[in-house]
């Protein structure tokens, strides 16, 4: 039975009697539909005297201007993307990588930083990025004084692709980081080790696993988790040759799993007798352990595991790897130091540069030229002196 501004009708209650509710529609909030009700009135018409004073209770009351939504924030953003969009699109590693860098800006407590997290995402500007980066320069890093000017332009790109997904989703009208002039970063030449101090490495660590690991990254150039990812089955002792198709990746915890390489393409490439013939001594060192283990020997074929057959944790190789070349004399040098001069000493000996690229995995030469320009000093003076041996012609 309908009322003004609502409606009253019988039911009947748990315990059987025949009772009075009453209830009226609400404005809408975000849409959605509100509804208020009240029962266990003994007659129609105090059911429809209670309606009439809670409609005029309501109309009272009510503000007639719905609560303004709060503006999203370019960190509330930042976080909606990480935790829903960046899965989609990067490995576990990646993404743990990707959450670090965010943290400099999202859990920010002052400054620049503070001020951009907090600012409305349509209200983000180059100018207020800008200056936000500049202060992330001067911010005390976690083992050094201050973030480098490497680790802020990566943080900038976290930002960057963040927002290209909010302007694909019609969130801004346009990224600002297209205005964006990021912090310039000075070129240095990778890191190489000379003859005599590969020699002393290996000095070092002759007698341990760690000699045959430090072999083959210098014999291949492969990355850390190709090397710890490599079984027996990518050697082919016949033809004295690699297939690197996979990568071991460690993420928070020590949790291990198995990807693609970082192109994700397979590559097959030639090795040495010496890297062959340090390989053979490795796989006959694993026949005594697989005898010592016994039963408990975790048979996974890898090339590169612990002595009972089980995955080796990569960030202990990297710090293993630095301890020795420490002890050997080596400084300012990591595990990735030996995969640089793999690709400087053979660029440097005149090995084609697409043939190196293709050691090493790079999606394109372009990557392995900028990185090893400098191995190439000689290529303008081969270049000039072919022209002119067709300017003047052969030698008669």
């Amino acid at each position: 039975m309908k009322s003004k501004g609502g409606s009253v009708f019988k039911y009947t209650s748990r315990t059987g009697e025949r009772l009075w509710r009453y209830q009226f529609a609400a404005d809408p909030i975000d849409g959605k539909r509100q509804r208020f009700s009240k029962a266990g009135f003994a007659t129609r018409a105090a059911a429809l005297g209670a309606l009439d004073d809670a409609v005029k209770n309501y109309a009272q009351h009510k503000d007639p201007t719905p609560a303004p939504v709060p503006a999203e924030t370019l960190a509330g953003w930042v976080r909606v993307w990480l935790r829903d969009y960046a899965p989609e699109r990067v490995a576990p590693k990646t993404l743990e990588r990707y959450h670090g860098l965010a943290s400099y800006i999202l859990d920010a407590t002052e400054g620049e930083p503070a001020q951009l997290a907090a600012i409305p995402l349509t209200e983000v500007n180059h100018r207020l990025i800008e200056s936000a980066l500049r202060a992330l320069l001067h911010m005390k890093a976690k083992r050094i004084d201050h973030l480098s000017v490497k680790s802020v332009r990566e943080v900038a790109g976290v930002l960057r692709v963040s927002l290209n997904e909010a302007f694909r989703l019609e969130k801004i009208p346009l990224n600002p980081f297209l205005r964006v002039k990021l912090p310039q970063m000075e070129q240095s030449e990778a890191r190489s080790i000379t003859p005599e101090e590969v020699n002393k490495l290996r000095e070092v660590c002759r007698g341990d696993w760690t000699f045959p690991f430090i072999e083959l990254a210098l014999a291949t150039g492969a990355r850390r988790g190709e090397l710890l990812a490599l079984t027996w089955s990518d050697v082919d002792w016949l033809n004295s040759s690699l297939t690197i198709s996979k990568s071991l990746e460690e993420t928070k915890g020590s949790r291990l799993r198995i990807k693609r390489p970082k192109n994700g393409k397979s590559r097959r490439f030639r090795i040495g007798q010496t890297a062959t013939m340090t390989l053979r001594f490795q796989q006959e060192q694993q026949k005594e352990y697989r005898r010592l283990y016994g039963d408990d020997y975790h048979d996974n074929e890898l090339v590169f595991c612990q002595p009972d057959g089980s995955f080796l944790l990569p960030h202990s190789v990297s710090q293993i790897v630095i301890h020795r070349m420490r002890k050997a004399g080596i400084k300012d040098a990591s595990l990735h130091t030996l995969r640089h001069t793999h690709a400087s000493s053979l660029l440097s000996k005149g090995v084609p540069l697409p043939a190196v690229s293709s050691r090493l995995g790079h999606a394109d030469t372009n990557i392995t030229a900028r990185i090893y320009s400098h191995a190439l000093p000689e290529d303008d003076v081969r270049a000039a002196d072919a022209w002119e041996n067709v300017v003047r012609g052969p030698i008669q």
